[in-house]
C-alpha cells in the first residue's frame, strides 16, 4: 500500500489533521454526477478527496460551511410546565 504525506493538505486546511480528515470525508461523500472529483480518481474516494485538498482545488471555506450546515441541527425549545 502506498503512503502519501498529508503535510500539504494540513497546511491547506489550516494546520489541523483532524479537520483535514473530516473535510476529506465530507468531500468524498459529496461525489455524484453533478459534483464529480476534480482530480483523476484511480484511488478510493477518500484518497481522491485528500489529493483534491492537497492540490488546493477544493475551497476550504466553502467546504467548512457546507459541513457546518449539514451536521448542525437546531431543535425547537419546548416549554416545560409542571402540573402538580
Amino acid at each position: 500500500m502506498a503512503r502519501i504525506s498529508n503535510t500539504k493538505g494540513i497546511k491547506e486546511i489550516g494546520g489541523n489533521q483532524f479537520e483535514l480528515i473530516v473535510a476529506a470525508s465530507h468531500r468524498a461523500r459529496s461525489y455524484d454526477a453533478a459534483n464529480p472529483p476534480l482530480v483523476s480518481h484511480f484511488n478510493k474516494r477518500g484518497m481522491t478527496a485528500l489529493r483534491e485538498i492537497e492540490a488546493g482545488l477544493v475551497d476550504v471555506g466553502v467546504n467548512r460551511e457546507s459541513m457546518i450546515e449539514k451536521y448542525t441541527t437546531v431543535n425547537a425549545r419546548t416549554e416545560v410546565t409542571e402540573d402538580n
